[in-house]
């Protein structure tokens, strides 16, 4: 099979894994300062929660769009409905394929930014969270410059500086909370 078998997968996988990192890079660096097992716990179930969360919006979303196509269709053809045909079977097949390699690859990027805290203290791994998330993003970048087929450079780069922004975002955001909150 070639790569354009695989392509809308492979773009909702990309999505569902720098959702998954950029998010759980916000979990985690949001708990600094607590235990090293709470920001695993924390950015763990926050993943998992977020790849539900994606498998289903992401088929609510899919099947939208399955709809407006199949009712075109239908207006087009004249017919009265399409839940019986080959084009409706094949259109759900793709949406439940593309909303479960969502929301997979959702969770395998959200233990990217947790790993660290299993074998480092929290300090040191917030530092190596970000850079592995943007190693991720860069890495994504790259196959959705190939795929898009524009400057795979750029593309990753692009994806590597926000993973980075996300980082400095959420450490001010938690350095302000930090200080503004009770119990300070």
């Amino acid at each position: 099979m070639e790569l354009e078998d695989f392509e809308e997968e492979i773009v909702a996988a990309t999505r569902g894994l720098m959702d998954g990192t950029l998010s759980t890079l916000g979990v985690v660096i949001g708990a600094q300062g607590a235990p090293p097992e709470v920001i695993i716990a924390a950015g763990i179930s926050g993943g998992i929660a977020n790849s539900f969360s994606n498998i289903f919006a992401a088929s609510t979303s899919y099947e939208t769009e399955l709809m407006i196509n199949i009712n075109s269709l239908k207006e087009a053809m004249l017919r009265q409905d399409m839940t019986d045909t080959e084009v409706y079977d094949e259109g759900k097949h793709e949406v439940n394929k593309q909303s479960l390699a969502d929301g997979v690859a959702t969770a395998f990027g959200a233990l990217v930014p947790v790993t660290p805290y299993f074998f480092f203290g929290s300090y040191f791994s917030i530092f190596i969270a970000v850079a592995l998330t943007s190693m991720l993003g860069l890495g994504v970048g790259l196959v959705m410059g190939k795929i898009s087929r524009r400057s795979m450079i750029r593309s990753g780069i692009k994806m590597a500086v926000a993973a980075i922004v996300v980082g400095i975002i959420s450490a001010f955001v938690q350095s302000g909370l930090s200080s503004a909150l009770p119990g300070s």
